[in-house]
């Protein structure tokens, strides 16, 4: 796709404009995809139309594909700092730029932790100089009201509450304890994140040489999820907060958060498509949290996304290195990566007819921005951010890991054929990948900070 420039425009009081078009492109709307151009000012969306001016700056000729809002993906490990090893904030944005996620909401579990305001701060000034998309942070829920105020008035998104083993010190299995902790919540106006487990119910197995990861998987039982979701939801009733339910895996999770109406689901692609047959294949490959499940499991989830009953779809990118993942069975560590994959298998129950594309931008978009509060994001209008994903739908592609802009190598969905590519991502009316290569500079992102309209 060639890149035309042409002199930038002036206004009306003489200073130049940073402008873009793209050329032809069908752009989606919420009424379905109509064949248009669009023009970007000063990285938002200015026009959308079939005659736009003919000198506004550089042109990207995009007949062909197919202009969405920029994904947004509430739930990704970043890693960074000591654990840089696995993932950086460069490498990390660039697999969501790969994957169409303009925006990405990086989790606390971090070495060290993001569970104080200066660690927060420092994550942030760190990340600033590195990324290529927008990036929020989530911070570990701490037992110190104070020190939740601090944190949401740095701009942080939600605290992550993670019941099997928190973040920061917590009596986990105190009511008390964690209701204290939602009441923090909601005097300071942030969310609460969970992970919903019941360590009580969680059981490691003595797994020797010839262990599985199958046992590994049966020691978190559907029960740990059941246990942990009834509990939250009874307690954020209570004291009136708002949770959001992270990487859910079973259909009575998602019925029981509807049933109060302070309160957002999320499920991954990989519980989605996958089940614990898997696990006896790929092994390591399949191995996270929470496990997968049955097929039937599987198939009853599948069922409540594709009836618009969940929330928001998640990646939950949780990279580490092939040597940790495949080493003793005991110590590989749980988690996939998943920016890079999410689109494209979405896009492939869409060819399925399991999804509508409708639905599919919802839950990859304007769902995420509502919950988070992410202004003049999800959309495709005018005034709106030029966070936009070009995609070719009618290309199909091969799940390649070792071409993965990751770190980390792997992927249970390796081999697997999926619909659609992701050709062009445009960050703040910015190109940060074209035709699957990245050309934006690292620190070419935006932190952003929730309540802040940048």
């Amino acid at each position: 796709m060639p890149l035309r420039k042409n002199p930038p425009s002036k206004t009306r009081n003489g200073p130049r404009e940073s402008t873009l078009v793209l050329e032809g492109c069908r752009v989606w709307t919420p009424t379905g995809l109509i064949t248009a151009s669009v023009l970007i000012c000063e990285g938002r969306i200015a026009r959308i139309g079939h005659h736009l001016p003919g000198n506004a700056g550089e042109t990207l000729r995009v007949r062909g594909l197919v202009a969405f809002p920029g994904m947004i993906d509430a739930h990704v490990h970043l890693r960074d700092l000591d654990l840089s090893y696995k993932e950086d904030f460069t490498s990390g944005t660039a697999a969501a730029a790969a994957g169409g996620f303009t925006t990405v909401l990086d989790m606390p579990n971090t070495m060290p932790p993001t569970d104080s305001a200066t660690r927060l701060d420092e994550k942030i000034e760190r990340a600033r100089r590195k990324i290529l998309t927008n990036v929020g942070f989530h911070v570990a829920a701490v037992p110190k009201a104070a020190e939740v105020t601090r944190m949401s008035r740095l701009g942080a998104y939600s605290l992550k509450l993670y019941m099997p083993k928190p973040i920061s010190p917590l009596n986990i299995q105190d009511d008390k304890t964690i209701l204290t902790l939602l009441q923090s919540s909601v005097k300071s106006d942030i969310g609460v994140t969970v992970h919903a487990e019941d360590q009580s119910v969680i059981r490691r197995p003595d797994i020797k040489e010839s262990g599985s990861f199958i046992e590994l998987a049966k020691g978190r039982p559907e029960q740990a999820e059941l246990q942990a979701v009834d509990r939250i939801l009874r307690l954020a009733a209570k004291a009136g907060s708002y949770v959001h339910l992270a990487h859910l895996t079973l259909p009575s999770s998602i019925v029981a958060a509807r049933n109060y109406r302070h309160a957002s689901t999320e499920v991954t692609p990989h519980h989605v498509f996958l089940s614990e047959k898997t696990i006896k294949k790929e092994k390591w490959k399949a191995w996270m949290v929470p496990p997968l499940r049955s097929e039937r499991v599987r198939k009853n989830l599948l069922a409540l996304l594709s009836k618009g009953l969940v929330t928001m779809i998640a990646s939950d990118h949780a990279p580490h290195t092939i040597e940790e993942k495949r080493g003793a069975v005991a110590e590989s560590p749980p988690g996939v990566p998943g920016l890079e994959t999410t689109l494209p298998l979405m896009l492939t129950l869409v060819t399925r007819k399991i999804l509508s594309m409708e639905l599919l931008v919802q839950l990859l978009s304007s769902n995420p921005a509502h919950v988070f509060n992410l202004p003049r994001k999800g959309r495709l209008a005018k005034g709106f951010d030029a966070d936009i994903v070009l995609v070719d739908l009618k290309r199909k592609t091969r799940i390649r890991p070792e071409r993965f802009h990751s770190k980390a190598k792997y992927s249970p969905f390796e081999n697997m054929t999926v619909q659609g590519r992701v050709h062009t991502t445009i960050v703040g009316g910015s190109v940060v990948l074209q035709d699957g290569d990245i050309v934006g500079k690292p620190g070419s992102g935006r932190v952003m900070k929730r309540g802040v309209l940048g």
